[in-house]
């Protein structure tokens, strides 16, 4: 009867609550908490507890050995809740030194999958690589260059507090890791810091919990995606190092350590969903339907997605559309933001949720720094930067359509020194330069034009680049620098790097042309970049081109003239930059030729020909330039015309001497007024020359 409990029934629900509880006990007995307590199984390589010595349970590794003087040892209890003791690396002083060590063993050389965890408290650290306690590490198995090139290692970065756990490649060329967000240390908190290396995924975890075992930071990366020829761990001879890197002086441990324990398999822990292989799309051309973004989602251990959305802000971040992706095909997941206007700049996000409730995001940091995928919409075959400094005071203004936002850092000023009209800027190369954060100057085939002038030609110093981040001055769309024996040369990082053999002068202006666009159908490569260097009456130096198959990265990370993108090095450029052009299509149409230079005092003197040159750029918007010679002294006329034949505007009528000349058409007919999009022609008629070509203006 409904509601009524027998006693054969009671015994049976007794004996059930009794397996219950055995299978719980047994789970708890097999799942630790995070942290530990642990004890050795046949995966463990290193197990020490530090209650009061240095012994490591697991037998495939020794004892640890104390290194420094006895004194900044020593062993207390640890506050964390079913912890012993503790080790205090007492490195409060330069000169204490202390570090622990474990002797080298084919076991603690991890060529495959890998938990490597431990708890770490910092009790004080460096900002900066002046100082010993810079870069403290809980473990790090060093190279044979001493602390280069490590099999792994679990660290701190005391310049923005965040956690790095990585490893170097036996291929010796990348250094896959997955960090933690900047400032997740706090001095004096205690951390349980666990890295994983999942070879079936590839992966790299970074997972860190507070003392309450609480997740506070969790990173993910895919060791492939680093670019290594070979992605396995380095092994090395050199033995395991706690609390300092083995070499160097910037990398002591001042604080406490406890319960480390080494692994060659994946351990769990409680975890969100992990997010991979993000589609981060590029800037998209204005006729562009949609916009697709596609992901690797899944949960690594027991728990499964509830839901995974994608968020999309057309209001640099104000607000955000949210959009579920749809599930295709085992991990992958797909959604579609919808078409946008010209001009708009895209933010967006992906978050997914377990059925725990737990969630992750990518980038990690979105919603708690505000960090973004990010890209445009622009329109083809455009001019994206125009920098002319015709302003002559205040801030630069762009020209362009973009009307792209441009910085002054320090007190760069306008000076009349200028190679194209009136004025120049000037950045005194100690603290000046100007930055602009635009999307829209990232493209995959582009043209950068400018001319600079140096006070002093300084070896690496960056005269403009565009970088991928913030920090890295060495991964560029294009930058133009300067090389030993003062070379110029123009680098699309991981693509293409081509120096001209010149030799450049102090106090000179020059012109440089840095060019990259796709290859024809067929070719033997993908892409060729051109680079041309002009003298200061604009007469060609010297050019060199370069095929090359892996595209150019197309940062997004403000544009910097003057300064590279990591602090005071690589040095900053001293002396005038003008009229700074940037395209996001092959505007010059350089020719792929290379062009050797010839010493000014071995140049002939050759006659001038009447000449008139395509325009550059074309397409263009809102200006372009006409160049034109003349061979002897005479009447000059040139002239815009419509497809009708109509006369737009007189861009030259009057007598002009022998020589090679310039001239620019905005855009606007005789009464100043912009004209329409379309196909223009210009004619120049002199003595019994004449000659017409065709342009086109987008607006």
């Amino acid at each position: 009867m409904k509601g009524v409990l027998n006693r054969s029934s009671y015994g049976l629900a007794c004996w059930i609550l009794v397996v219950l509880l055995m299978v719980s006990l047994g789970w708890a007995q097999d799942q630790p908490p995070v942290g530990g307590p642990y004890q050795v199984d046949s995966a463990t390589v290193l197990l020490m507890h530090f209650d009061g010595d240095l012994t490591n349970e697991s037998p495939l590794s020794g004892d640890g050995q104390f290194h420094g003087d006895p004194s900044n040892f020593f062993f207390i209890q640890n506050p964390i809740s079913g912890l012993g003791q503790c080790l205090r690396i007492d490195n409060d002083s330069k000169s204490d030194s202390a570090y622990v060590t474990v002797p080298d063993t084919a076991a603690l050389d991890l060529t495959g999958d890998w938990t490597i965890e431990g708890w770490i408290n910092i009790f004080t650290f460096g900002e900066g690589p002046d100082d010993w306690r810079w870069v403290p590490r809980l473990v790090i198995k060093t190279g044979d260059e001493v602390f280069w090139r490590p099999n792994y290692f679990v660290e701190m970065w005391g310049t923005t507090r965040f956690f790095s756990c990585g490893y170097h490649t036996a291929s010796q060329d990348a250094w896959p890791q997955a960090n933690s967000p900047d400032n997740t240390m706090v001095p004096g908190e205690w951390y349980h810091l666990a890295f994983i290396r999942d070879t079936s995924r590839h992966l790299l975890l970074t997972i860190i919990h507070n003392a309450n075992r609480e997740l506070v930071a969790f990173s993910v990366a895919d060791y492939l995606e680093f670019g290594a020829a070979d992605p396995t761990p380095i092994t090395t001879d050199k033995p395991l190092h706690i609390g300092y890197a083995g070499g160097g002086g910037d990398s002591f441990l001042d604080g406490f350590v406890d319960e480390i324990r080494i692994s060659n398999v994946v351990r769990e822990f409680p975890i969100p969903p992990i997010i991979t292989n993000v589609t981060k799309l590029g800037n998209q051309p204005s006729d562009v339907p949609q916009y697709d973004v596609s992901a690797k989602i899944f949960t690594l251990f027991s728990t499964t997605i509830q839901s995974a959305e994608l968020y999309y802000s057309t209001d640099l971040g104000e607000t955000f559309t949210q959009v579920p992706m749809q599930n295709v095909a085992g991990d992958s997941f797909v959604a579609t933001i919808p078409q946008q206007p010209f001009g708009t700049i895209i933010y967006y996000f992906l978050k997914a949720t377990d059925d725990q409730g737990r969630s992750f995001t990518q980038p990690q940091t979105a919603e708690t720094e505000g960090e973004y995928f990010s890209f445009a919409v622009y329109a083809p075959n455009t001019q994206a930067l125009g920098l002319t400094f015709e302003e002559g005071s205040g801030v630069p203004q762009d020209t362009t359509q973009y009307q792209n936002p441009v910085t002054m850092v320090g007190q760069p000023q306008y000076s009349t020194n200028a190679a194209v009209g009136n004025y120049s800027i000037y950045l005194e190369g100690d603290s000046s330069y100007l930055e602009i954060d635009s999307p829209f100057l990232a493209a995959e085939e582009f043209t950068v034009d400018f001319w600079f002038n140096a006070d002093t030609i300084r070896t690496y110093c960056r005269i403009l680049n565009r970088p991928l981040n913030d920090g890295t001055w060495w991964e560029n769309n294009y930058q133009i620098r300067f090389n030993p024996n003062s070379r110029i040369t123009a680098i699309s990082d991981g693509s293409v790097a081509i120096e001209l053999d010149d030799s450049l002068h102090t106090n000179t202006w020059y012109h440089v042309i840095y060019e990259v666009r796709k290859a024809p159908p067929g070719d033997t490569v993908n892409y060729y970049a051109v680079f041309q260097l002009r003298d200061e009456n604009d007469q060609i130096m010297s050019q060199k081109y370069a095929g090359f198959n892996n595209p150019v990265i197309q940062a997004m990370k403000p544009l910097r003239i003057g300064k590279a993108a990591y602090g005071d090095y690589p040095p900053y450029f001293k002396g005038y930059i003008d009229n700074v052009m940037i395209y996001n299509y092959p505007a010059a149409g350089l020719s792929l030729e290379n062009i050797t230079s010839v010493p000014r005092e071995e140049s002939p003197s050759l006659p001038y020909r009447f000449e008139l040159a395509q325009n550059y750029p074309n397409p263009f918007n809102p200006t372009t330039e006409i160049r034109f010679t003349v061979a002897r002294k005479t009447l000059v006329k040139l002239v815009v015309y419509d497809v009708m034949g109509r006369k737009v505007k007189t861009l030259v009528n009057e007598p002009l001497t022998a020589g090679k000349y310039k001239i620019r058409w905005d855009g606007t007919n005789e009464k100043g007024h912009a004209v329409a999009s379309g196909v223009y022609f210009y004619r120049m008629e002199a003595d019994q020359f004449v000659k017409t070509r065709k342009m086109i203006l987008f607006r």
